[in-house]
C-alpha cells in the first residue's frame, strides 16, 4: 500500500523511480506474500511512503532531501530509509538542512536507517554519521563486509548487500 507519494524532483505525486533502488528497497520491505511471485518482504503488511529524492543518475540535493525527510515526519512515518549518500568529504556543516530535519525526526520518534556508504571508505558518511541514524553497512553471500561498503566505528548494523568479500587490509568492520 502506497501512502502519501511525492516526487521532490517533479514535484508531482507521481514519485516514479527512473533509478530503480528505491523500488527494490520498497520490494524488500513491503512485498506481498503468498502471491506466487517471488519473496515475502520483511514487513509485507507495511504501507509505503514513495518519495523521490534523487535523479535518474542518483543524484540530488541537499534541500530536496531535507524537504522529504521534514514531509514523511509531518505525515507521520515510522521508518525513514535513506539509501542514499554524501561524498565522504562532506560534513555536518555543510549540509544543515539535512541533519536538522534528521534530527526534527528523532524527535518526533522516527526511526531513520541511512546507508553507510558504498564508496569502500572506512568511514560511515552523512546522512548514516548523524548520531540519531542507524548506519547499515553490507555484507556479501559469504557474510563478510561487501567490497563496495564503507564501515568504521560508526556503522551500526550490517545488512546482506551482495558483492564481492572486502579485503578488510586497513578498514574497522
Amino acid at each position: 500500500t502506497f501512502i502519501h507519494p511525492w516526487d521532490f524532483i517533479q514535484r508531482d505525486s507521481h514519485p516514479n523511480d527512473v533509478y530503480g533502488h528505491g523500488t527494490h528497497v520498497a520490494g524488500t520491505i513491503a512485498q506481498t506474500t503468498n502471491n506466487g511471485i517471488g519473496t515475502a518482504g520483511i514487513a509485507y503488511n507495511a504501507k509505503i511512503m514513495p518519495l523521490r529524492v534523487l535523479d535518474s543518475r542518483g543524484e540530488g540535493d541537499s534541500a530536496a532531501i531535507a524537504r522529504a525527510i521534514r514531509y514523511a515526519v509531518r505525515y507521520h512515518a515510522d521508518v525513514i530509509n535513506l539509501s542514499l549518500e554524501f561524498p565522504a568529504e562532506v560534513r555536518s556543516a555543510e549540509i544543515p538542512d539535512v541533519v536538522s530535519a534528521l534530527h526534527l525526526a528523532h524527535r518526533r520518534g522516527v526511526f531513520v536507517v541511512a546507508a553507510a556508504g558504498n564508496q569502500t571508505d572506512i568511514t560511515v558518511v552523512y546522512p548514516a554519521r548523524v548520531k540519531s541514524v542507524v548506519a547499515v553497512g553490507a555484507t556479501t553471500d559469504d557474510g563478510c563486509q561487501a567490497d563496495y561498503s564503507n564501515g568504521g566505528r560508526d556503522l551500526d548494523v550490517a545488512a546482506p548487500g551482495g558483492g564481492v568479500d572486502a579485503p578488510n587490509t586497513d578498514s574497522v568492520w
